[in-house]
């Protein structure tokens, strides 16, 4: 019965297409339905970790009561958020931000560690890039996690820095700052002191631009370029440049 199923919006998407959900509601037709895909938790409770839209349309519509459901039987919720990450993974719908969450959810470590540097500087994952606090860049986050630990963390607390009440931290300017200090590893650091006071009065928008500016001469992006800009800035009007 579909009034026995649940919907687990701590590691599923909290942000629901209404227009996708009315459509399907409006237009039903059983041949593209298919089969939800369900986790029978331990506690005989029934959730969806498969077809939210289509089970959230068929709340709308009085004269549908069952679904067809394909049920498995799951140890605990780690279980029905890995589920989750696989089957949307296969059908590449699932977003950057959506695959983080449910990791998250599963104690996946790289996951865990960069949500711990965000929850340390007051910032959360979000799809819009705009949202105060807001952080859209997992997928560089996490590969800086992977990479060097200790040093993404220092990096996302120089940029934190950076900003001002809570500006959103571009992936390009978070690029640009990793690829930088290990560029310069063991020849200078330019997350404290002077180097990072000097970033701090170029501000999160300033080094955009800059990245921008050096994007345009060069013709291409990547860390690489975005790090150029960045020691540009450091160098700017300097005598002994770092190289």
């Amino acid at each position: 019965k579909k009034d026995d199923l649940n919907i687990d919006g701590s590691y599923q998407r909290e942000e629901v297409s209404k227009s996708k959900v009315m459509e399907i509601a409006r237009d039903w037709d059983w041949k593209l339905f298919g089969t939800l895909s369900v986790i029978m938790r331990k506690d005989g409770t029934f959730w969806v970790y498969d077809g939210g839209h289509r089970c959230r349309g068929s709340f709308l519509r009085d004269d549908i009561t069952e679904l067809p459901c394909m049920v498995f039987e799951a140890e605990d919720e780690k279980t029905e958020a890995k589920a989750f990450i696989g089957t949307n993974t296969m059908k590449s719908v699932v977003s950057a931000y959506h695959k983080h969450r449910a990791a998250v959810k599963t104690g996946e470590p790289i996951a865990v560690a960069a949500q711990s540097i965000l929850d340390k500087h007051g910032y959360f994952p979000t799809q819009s890039a705009s949202k105060k606090y807001g952080f859209a860049a997992i997928n560089t986050l996490q590969s800086q996690v992977k990479e060097d630990r200790v040093l993404a963390e220092k990096v996302f607390a120089a940029c934190a820095s950076m900003a001002q009440d809570g500006e959103p931290i571009s992936g390009e300017v978070l690029d640009a700052v990793f690829t930088c200090q290990k560029k310069l590893e063991g020849k200078a650091d330019i997350l404290t002191n002077g180097h990072l006071e000097r970033l701090k009065r170029e501000t999160l928008p300033g080094i955009e631009a800059a990245i921008r500016r050096e994007k345009h001469i060069v013709g291409k992006g990547g860390a690489t370029i975005s790090a150029k800009a960045l020691l540009d800035v450091l160098n700017k009007g300097k005598q002994r440049r770092l190289t």
